[in-house]
């Protein structure tokens, strides 16, 4: 089971470093290339046809490291069976990076459509907020089981299956 998770994160490791690698040079090239340079503008002044093409390129780098992040939660289910959690955090953290370079390099668009600039902050505002408050719970609720798992102890079962005691085994009279 071990070997077969290996190779699929391994699989996943070489597709992303292909994908990462490949959709660079597309990038490189639609720079260089002077018809997509002499096209223009496509709002005179603010937006070009190469920063829309970058934009595009962006998009597609971004849906690899999404591609990436789901492979890499389904790997640390199978690796962490004690710590479901832990491929949602992964994921969530990867999906938490996606959003900063998203912003970061769609940021022309507010140039172009400055009415948008409300909208496209309060946007990524919240996509950021929710994956932040998802970790933070997961962490919280979790917490306990990755320190056992750090340490190598046992691992407790999880809070929902806890038992109180009840007034037998207390011996309350």
């Amino acid at each position: 089971m071990r070997s077969k998770s290996n190779r699929r994160i391994g699989r996943a490791a070489t597709n992303l470093g292909i994908g990462v690698v490949g959709l660079v040079i597309v990038r490189l090239i639609v720079q260089g290339l002077p018809m997509f340079r002499d096209a223009g503008w496509i709002v005179q002044g603010k937006l070009s046809v190469v920063s829309a093409a970058m934009i595009v390129v962006d998009a597609m780098l971004l849906s690899v490291l999404v591609g990436f992040a789901i492979q890499v939660r389904a790997y640390l289910l199978d690796c962490f069976v004690e710590v479901p959690a832990m491929g949602t955090m992964a994921a969530c953290l990867v999906l938490l990076i996606c959003t900063g370079i998203a912003y970061t390099d769609f940021k022309v668009l507010i140039n172009a459509w400055p009415s948008i600039k409300q909208l496209y902050i309060w946007s990524f505002f919240t996509i950021a907020a929710l994956l932040v408050a998802q970790i933070t719970v997961l962490l919280f609720q979790n917490r306990d089981r990755m320190a056992a798992l750090v340490l190598h102890q046992p691992i407790p079962g999880p809070a929902s299956k806890e038992r109180l005691p009840d007034a037998a085994a207390l011996n309350v009279r």
